[in-house]
């Protein structure tokens, strides 16, 4: 009876050390799972203006709408993207999307690129 008194506090000293490390740790989780997320529609932007690139390889304001309108579609800033469109050998056309990701924790880190790029044959 006397030694579990003094046990009593033991268990919310632990917490008070432990839970800023496990808020820590959630955040960078949330941050790392919304980069990926990002890194996907970054993906599919790619993808799509590869798509219409094949069909209008001159006209990059389409293909810039076409990226532009996926990134809008998941909530990205688009003026945080760069676009890229190289016409490659074999009637192939290439187009390649980075994006600057500022996570929100701040972290060392503190811009991070996002690169995906898609190459199609030219549509006929």
């Amino acid at each position: 009876m006397w030694g579990r008194k003094r046990e009593e506090g033991q268990s919310v000293v632990e917490l008070a050390l432990i839970l800023p490390l496990l808020i820590v740790l959630l955040a960078i989780t949330f941050d790392l799972g919304r980069a990926l997320m990002y890194y996907a529609d970054v993906v599919h932007a790619a993808r799509e203006g590869a798509w219409v690139a094949s069909a209008q390889p001159w006209n990059t304001g389409a293909i810039r709408r076409a990226v532009t309108d996926v990134l809008i579609d998941s909530g990205m800033d688009p003026t945080r993207m760069r676009m890229d469109v190289t016409h490659g050998p074999d009637a192939r056309i290439q187009v390649t999307v980075r994006y600057s990701y500022e996570p929100i924790l701040p972290l060392p880190i503190t811009n991070l690129s996002l690169v995906a790029s898609h190459t199609m044959r030219l549509r006929r």
